[in-house]
């Protein structure tokens, strides 16, 4: 059986009115951006800065909704209430589910038909 999609693309298709090319500028502007904006997760967990932690989780939110990863944009807010609820430390184990996810959407999205580098 093969895994459901990470992605849903119908919501960014919705969003730009079925416009192609500006979907493909979404897409390659979270394929750009993600790997720093999720890098601020990390250097939070570095830090122990539970508040930094919950911003970084809170700030990705948005982008991640466009790529209709809802199962990403689930833990990221269960990431930013144990983050503004526990602290940092507590959030260790979420924090590398949410990275380790985050880069199977981009293999998803990267290896979507039709896609151009």
């Amino acid at each position: 059986m093969m895994e459901p999609a990470l992605t849903d693309l119908d919501y960014l298709e919705r969003f730009c009115k079925g416009d192609r090319t500006r979907m493909e500028r979404y897409i390659s502007m979270y394929l750009q951006g993600a790997p720093d904006l999720f890098a601020k997760l990390t250097e939070a967990l570095a830090a122990n800065d539970g508040d930094a932690l919950a911003i970084s989780a809170h700030s990705l939110r948005p982008q991640v909704n466009y790529m209709g990863a809802q199962r990403l944009f689930d833990m990221l807010t269960a990431l930013e209430q144990r983050a503004r609820a526990e602290g940092a430390a507590a959030c260790t184990g979420m924090v590398h589910e949410v990275l380790e996810l985050n880069g199977n959407v981009m293999a998803e999205l990267l290896a979507r038909p039709g896609h151009s580098s």
